[in-house]
Parts: C-alpha cells; structure tokens; sequence
C-alpha cells in the first residue's frame, strides 16, 4: 500500500539522507538565515545535517529548533488550549489557514508538548515550483496535495487524498493536518470548504467520518504578517473583476513574510471532535458539516485588541454597522496605543502600495475588514451557540 502512494507521501527513513544532499547543496542555508536568527544560531543550526538519518531525527534536530527561535523572535507568546475531548494521535486536525509554513508548525508545536507525535502535513503542489522545497517539505512529513489538471485529474486526485488520509489515520494510527480550504482566507473570513468535506467523506457514510477523528485548531493570530500582500492582492481584484494574477515568486515571498514577520500573541485551541450528525432531508452531508466545524473554529477564536480597534474604525469609515452584526454588540473601546499601532501598520501598508494607485481610505478599509473578520466571526459563534444553549 506504502509504495502506491510514494510519488505524494512524505519521505521514509531510508530516503532521508539522499533528501538532505539535495537539500544542503541547492543554497547557502547559513548565510540565508543568518539575518533572522544570527550568524550563531544559523551555524548551530545547521551543524550535523547532513549526518541526520530519519525524519525524526531531522523534525527533533532541525524543523522543531528552528520554529523554537524563530518564534522566540517573532512572536510575544504562544498559548495551547485543550479541549475534553482532545486525542493526540489517529485523528485528522483541520484548521483555519493563516500561514502556509506555520500553522502546521504551530499545531505539531503544541503536540509534542503532549508527548505526540507530529502530523501529515497536506500541502499543495502549486507551493513546490523548486526541487529543494519538495525535498524540504517531504522531509517535514508533507504529502503533496495536486492542484490544477482537468475536471477528471481534479477527481481522481480528491480520490487520491481521501484514501491516502484514511490510511494514515486508520491504518498507521498517525495524524494529519489539512486546511480547511484550499489557500489561505485572504479576507480574514475562516471558511470550511464543502469541496474538502466531499472529498474526505469520499461516498462513505456517518461510520467512516466517525473514524477520522476529525478535531478542528483554531489559529489565532494577533497580527498577520502578510497582510499587506493581502490588502494589495483583494484591492488588485476589486480594480480587476476579481482578477489576479501572481507574480513571480510571491509565494515564496508570502512564506518568507509569514515566517519571519511579526505576529504578536497566538493562541492555538484544540477543540472536540465533530462527531456525524444526520444532514436535515434535502441537505448534503458535507454542506451539513462544514458549517459545524466553522461553529467550532469561530467559537474558539482567540480576539485581539486590535479587531476590536478595526470593526470600530470600519463602523467609523463606512458610518454603519455590518449587517450581520449582532445589534447588541459594539467593538469595545481600546487602549490608545493599540490604535497608535494600528495606524501605523496601515500607513506602512499604504506607502508600500503606490503603485496600485488605490486611496488611504481603500487601503484603510481593506485593512480593517482583513483583521476584523475572525472577530465578528467569534462574536457571532458566541451568540449561536447561547442560543442554542
């Protein structure tokens, strides 16, 4: 069974070695990291690499060190929540998707802090354009998810993920971690994919959903990175009817910003699983189940003084409130020099957004909707499930 899957499964042990020749001659990794972590740290880092020999060994020596000093650097704190009903290991974690490097990173983080082994990482084909990527990511335990191809190949491919999951998680008694959709919420707006829900069900019933342990992470992140290549990517759309094409490398760009740039406090919250629930007659099981782990995630949200700064600045710009906003809700006031940060990563943001020719007020809307959304997803949870209390 193994073998059928090797062109998209991570790398075996016996792999390794020749996975990590690659990896060491396709760059200059000291000098590369070197400016994030210290001439130091980056030679410490890489001494002894090429003598690793198992994917544990290279995920213990490297991949967990390394997250270990980059968040020493990037982030104020980072705080684990865990739910009843947590379970480890043989269950699948979907999450939202802020960051493409570290939300996984995050989530098996916060495992081998419960003496858990990490996760399958699934990640798309369209982030591995370049040989040492594929071999960087295989060797983190990624499996490659194919993007593109025909309707047919986009098929035979979601076939492809559902049984490779379902063999790690039923078969291996491992782990794996998926976005719930594909790309990341650009707009801030968490959003399960019905398409992934169809994908893993793959024709089976209430049993075989059963046996995935599914258990959603809600990522919270206080500041995002990337936002500013977000505000100009949905800026980009609204000027071209929804339209955008990428540039060279911007998603190599977007990991190295997410990775290296500020992120604040983060909290990461496992929650209990979601157990199959019968779809009301009429309603599909997977658009029956992907508004129920977008409940659980919303709920879970950790919010940060700076959402509540962007809703009420929205309500400001706009001179109204969000429709769907619950009418006894207000942002809650906020300290002063939230607002004093505020503004200035929206001034950054807008200087470094010239060339698009969009206004300081756009750019000032768009940044506030980015950042506000997860709250007003959270507020809204909230109130769902006290009403359903």
């Amino acid at each position: 069974m193994e073998d059928s899957y090797a062109h998209m499964r991570p790398y075996l042990d016996h792999e390794v070695p020749e996975a990590i020749a690659c990896l060491v001659g396709a760059l200059d990794w000291e000098s590369q990291l070197a400016p994030f972590i210290g001439n130091e740290k980056a030679a410490a880092l890489m001494q002894g690499i090429e003598g690793l020999r198992s994917v544990e060994s290279f995920q213990e020596n490297l991949s967990r060190v390394f997250v270990d000093m980059l968040l020493q650097r990037t982030a104020e704190d980072v705080s684990v929540s865990y739910a009843s009903g947590f379970e480890g290991h043989g269950a699948l974690f979907i999450s939202n998707h802020r960051d493409i490097v570290l939300d996984p990173s995050l989530i098996n983080m916060a495992l081998l802090s419960q003496g858990e082994s990490t996760t399958q990482i699934g990640i798309g084909s369209n982030l591995l354009q370049t040989e040492w990527v594929e071999k960087l990511v295989r060797l983190n335990k990624s499996f490659i998810v194919r993007r593109g191809g025909t309707p047919r190949e986009q098929l035979m491919a979601s076939a492809e993920i559902a049984g490779y999951v379902r063999h790690v998680i039923t078969e291996q008694n491992a782990s794996v971690w998926l976005a719930q959709r594909e790309g990341r919420a650009k707009d801030g707006d968490d959003r399960t994919s019905p398409a992934l829900i169809r994908m893993l069900l793959n024709g089976e019933d209430g049993e075989g959903w059963n046996r995935l342990k599914v258990q959603p992470v809600s990522l919270s992140y206080e500041w995002d990175p990337c936002d500013g290549m977000k505000v100009r990517e949905l800026l980009s759309r609204d000027a071209n009817n929804g339209e955008y094409v990428k540039a060279s490398g911007e998603d190599e760009r977007s990991m190295k910003q997410g990775l290296f740039g500020w992120k604040g406090r983060i909290h990461v919250a496992f929650c209990d699983p979601i157990s199959w629930e019968n779809p009301p007659e009429g309603v599909r099981p997977a658009a029956h189940l992907a508004p129920r782990v977008d409940q659980v995630l919303h709920e879970s949200m950790k919010t940060w003084p700076c959402q509540h700064w962007a809703a009420a600045e929205w309500m400001r710009l706009t001179g109204s409130r969000g429709t769907n906003w619950p009418d006894e809700w207000n942002p809650d006031s906020v300290d002063a020099q939230v607002g004093e940060a505020c503004e200035k990563r929206i001034n950054a943001i807008a200087g470094s957004l010239t060339d698009l020719n969009a206004s300081d007020a756009a750019v000032r809307l768009k940044w506030c909707e980015i950042t506000m959304n997860p709250l007003i997803n959270a507020v809204l949870a909230s109130k769902a499930a006290s009403v359903t209390a």
